[in-house]
């Protein structure tokens, strides 16, 4: 299958295949095909994290520095801490063009959604405890 992938950020973190890097080809093959599991790993530190807090987990991956957070995954800087948490979230999110429509993965458990806000509210309903 021939699979044009894209991230919503810089660099995409795969926890259902590992991959942690800016060529989200690698991973579209592995969350298409996915099947859900309990106990993730992330590939930015390497702990097992159960998948319903992921994005929980994804939180730590940040340094707070005067008025803003920079994330320790890309690098990007952000002003508060609301833009900090999408930001995270939109790490574990893939698109997929499929059919001339894009398609976008859950990168936590390969579950797909027709609109970015919809694979975005799923993260934060579905693998956070907040």
């Amino acid at each position: 299958m021939s699979t044009v992938a894209k991230s919503l950020t810089k660099v995409v973190v795969c926890p259902i295949c590992d991959y942690m890097g800016s060529d989200t080809n690698k991973v579209a093959e592995a969350v298409i095909k996915a099947t859900p599991r309990s106990k993730l790993r992330c590939p930015k530190c390497g702990a097992e994290v159960d998948a319903n807090s992921f994005v929980t987990h994804m939180r730590k991956h940040g340094r707070i520095g005067g008025k803003t957070i920079t994330c320790d995954v890309c690098g990007a800087k952000l002003n508060s801490e609301g833009a900090f948490l999408r930001h995270m979230k939109e790490h574990l999110i893939v698109s997929v063009r499929r059919n001339g429509m894009d398609i976008y993965y859950c990168l936590v458990c390969g579950q797909e959604f027709i609109t970015k806000n919809s694979a975005i509210t799923h993260l934060l309903k579905r693998h956070s405890f907040e």
